[in-house]
This record gives structure tokens, sequence and C-alpha cells, in this order.
């Protein structure tokens, strides 16, 4: 803290590669601490420089930094005693988006509802020249929640069936906890909800988180699954709060968050492409949840 107070005005260089942050707490402590500095800047330093072995993601955000927060991978960094750097940034306060929601009336329980969701934003462009396509997040989800709606569009079920496309999700799962918030339908009236995130690869099967929370849908899915053959293995996740099934989990409606496994690990740069993308379980998952949706 003495040499943090000392520093005022002046650049701190943190290298992050000895704090062996693949321990938990450790990455959550180092998490905390940067926060605290660009955020608060208590010790009135002029610009914080990471000196990093993780992986460079590019983000959203719903505030501003304080200060400059630079990373550097560590493979590239030298010690430097300048460093220029111009960015022109922009904060857009108050800007609005929409989700997009559609649904096909029940048959016989129309006031009972399953959701299938996606979220259809992305990260946009960081520049003029640097595109962030977003094929797998979450291009991939949203491609196959409109190939379900079109599906039960044509063959109703017994319960209304929801299509939300969300925004906002890259953000802080902005669009996801709107809905939740001011629900449109009931959400005790929500048998069950399907989050799909990342489902453009496979070759290795799913992940699917709440697993454990819903094992008797769990066990569903997986029998249905050996019986039709659809994919390689579905791995079983508990709880986690990463995408926009946790502001439903939260409000108590029972769901799960489906992503594939294996091929291409492009994630928050602009190198996940469609033409990337091997689609492996894409036809396979599809026919899973289409019979997952008819045994509710």
């Amino acid at each position: 803290v003495a040499l943090l107070k000392s520093m005022g005005n002046k650049v701190l260089i943190v290298d992050t590669r000895k704090l062996t942050l693949e321990k938990e707490e450790t990455k959550k402590l180092w998490n905390e601490w940067r926060n605290l500095q660009r955020f608060g800047n208590p010790y009135k330093i002029k610009a914080l420089i990471e000196i990093s072995d993780e992986k460079l993601v590019f983000g959203a955000a719903t505030h501003l930094s304080v200060i400059p927060y630079i990373i550097i991978k560590g493979t590239l960094y030298d010690p430097v005693t300048s460093l220029g750097i111009q960015i022109k940034s922009r904060y857009l306060e108050g800007y609005r988006t929409q989700n997009v929601i559609g649904f096909v009336p029940g048959t016989v329980c129309p006031d009972s509802f399953l959701v299938y969701a996606a979220h259809y934003d992305h990260l946009g462009t960081m520049g003029r020249n640097t595109f962030f396509p977003g094929a797998n997040d979450n291009a991939s989800g949203t491609a196959m929640m409109l190939g379900l709606a079109r599906h039960f569009s044509r063959n109703p079920q017994r319960y209304s069936i929801v299509f939300i496309g969300f925004s906002g999700e890259e953000a802080g799962l902005l669009g996801s906890r709107y809905f939740v918030d001011n629900p449109l339908i009931s959400l005790s009236h929500i048998k069950f909800m399907v989050n799909l995130d990342l489902v453009g690869t496979g070759v290795d099967g799913i992940t699917v988180v709440n697993a454990t929370e819903f094992p008797s849908r769990f066990e569903l899915l997986s029998q249905l699954n050996d019986s039709g053959r659809h994919l390689k293995n579905i791995k079983k996740r508990g709880k986690a709060c990463n995408s926009d099934h946790c502001p439903f989990f939260e409000k108590g409606v029972p769901c799960f968050f489906i992503y594939t496994l294996g091929g291409i690990a492009a994630y928050h740069n602009p190198y996940d492409r469609p033409e990337t993308l091997p689609l492996t379980a894409f036809e396979g998952l599809t026919k899973l949840l289409i019979a997952f949706g008819g045994k509710q």
C-alpha cells in the first residue's frame, strides 16, 4: 500500500504471469483489486498495464474505466520505459436495444410455456478495421432457435412454445434480466427453458449447465439422445451464471444452458467466423431438442 501511494501519477505494471491465476481464489482477488484501480483509482495512478498469459478477448461493458487499462501478451512483452497509445472512444449512455420474441400457441395448455432462447448480440466493431463476426457466439444459437421456431410453428405442441432472441447478453445479461423483471408471460407458468449459446461445434458432444439442478430433465434428455443417437456425448454440469438462463434460474424457472464441445476455440476475437464452424452437432442437437420439447 505504501508503495502504491508513492506511485501517484505513474503507470503501474503488474505481471500476472506470476500470480498463479489457475487458482480460482487468486484470480478472484486479482479481478477485484484490478477493478478497484480501474473504476476507483484510489492511488491516483495514470494507467494500469497487465502482462498476461491469459487468452486475450474483447468485451462489452456498461461503465467506463477511469484510467487506461492495457493488457499485453506476455510472449510479446519487453520491458519499456515509455509507451504511446492513442485511442478514441465514445461511451453511448442509455443505448437502446430490444429483445425479439415470438410464440406458437399450445394445443391443450396454451397458458403453460416452453421457452427456447438465444442471444443475438455480439461485440460489433473495434475501430474502423476490426470486426467481430460472432459466428459461434452466438449466431449459432440464434440460427438453431429459429430452426426450432420453424419446426414447432408447423408442429404445435401441448404447451405454448416461446422463442426469445435476447440482446445485451455481452454487456451483462441485460436483455434476459429485463425480461424476467418485466415478463410478458407468467414466469411461474414456464414449464422449462432452454438457452442455446455457442452451439456451432460438437465433435465431443454437448455440456448441459444445470444438469445437476434438474436431474429428471437431464435423465430425459440423455434417454432421448440414447434412443435417437443424436450426439456423441452429453456432459452434465452444475449451476453457473454464465449466460441468459441465469436470470430465469434466479427467479425459480427450471432451465438448461446447452453449449457444444470440441472444435474451434475462437471466442470474443475476430476469428469467430462462419467458415470456421464445423456445425458437427447442429443437426443432432436440433433433433434432440425437438424430441425434448415434445416430451414436456
